[in-house]
């Protein structure tokens, strides 16, 4: 992990402790974003500057309840660009907390769904975090999450990451194909990133409705 006696890395790690004191058990969520990519020693440019957390849409509900004395906003359904979900905001320490709940991209070529009860959080990495643990979102949601949104500061060294050890990664890409929509082109890019013949496996067409 980068600079972690920097004093905005001791603050940060102060609030995600606090935010996982405050969530518990509270069903399966997850965090993501650079607090995720950080956990997981993937190289980043600067500081995280929020918290993502993610869910299903219960368990949204109900980590709202747990979270209710830091909130900023109520939940909303919140459709921004290529992006829909439920969303609302918390404040911990010096830390903006963004709870996102159902999380859907949808873009040329392409509808992704964030499945995390059922998909993501069984293959998630647990991360120890002084004496609290938190789950992450795995770096395959991280890979195809900022290939579609146009982020390669982000997705490149990812994709790095998963070539290293792509036993452990590709089972859950596999997966993410299987379940959600993608156009040739899609594939075609996530396999030139990751030097693997994706195209070749099974995946499914992008036909402009629901996964």
């Amino acid at each position: 992990m980068q600079q972690q006696d920097s004093k905005a890395y001791a603050d940060l790690t102060e609030d995600l402790c606090k935010l996982a004191e405050s969530c518990g058990m509270e069903g399966n969520w997850l965090l993501g974003g650079s607090c995720g990519l950080w956990l997981q020693g993937v190289e980043l440019a600067t500081v995280p500057r929020d918290i993502d957390v993610y869910a299903d849409l219960v368990t949204a509900d109900r980590l709202h309840e747990r979270l209710k004395s830091f909130a900023t906003d109520q939940p909303h359904h919140d459709q921004s660009g290529i992006y829909t979900s439920k969303l609302s905001h918390y404040r911990i320490g010096e830390s903006t907390i963004e709870l996102v709940g159902g999380f859907e991209v949808h873009t040329n070529g392409a509808f992704y769904r964030t499945e995390i009860e059922a998909v993501l959080a069984p293959v998630a990495q647990r991360v120890k975090l002084r004496d609290s643990a938190l789950w992450v979102m795995p770096l395959a949601h991280e890979l195809v999450f900022n290939l579609l949104r146009g982020r390669p500061d982000r997705y490149l060294p990812i994709a790095g990451m998963m070539r290293k050890e792509p036993d452990r990664h590709l089972p859950l890409l596999d997966e993410l194909l299987k379940r959600n929509e993608w156009s040739a082109d899609w594939v075609g890019r996530m396999a030139e990133l990751l030097d693997r013949p994706l195209l070749s496996r099974p995946w499914r067409e992008y036909r402009g409705g629901e996964a």
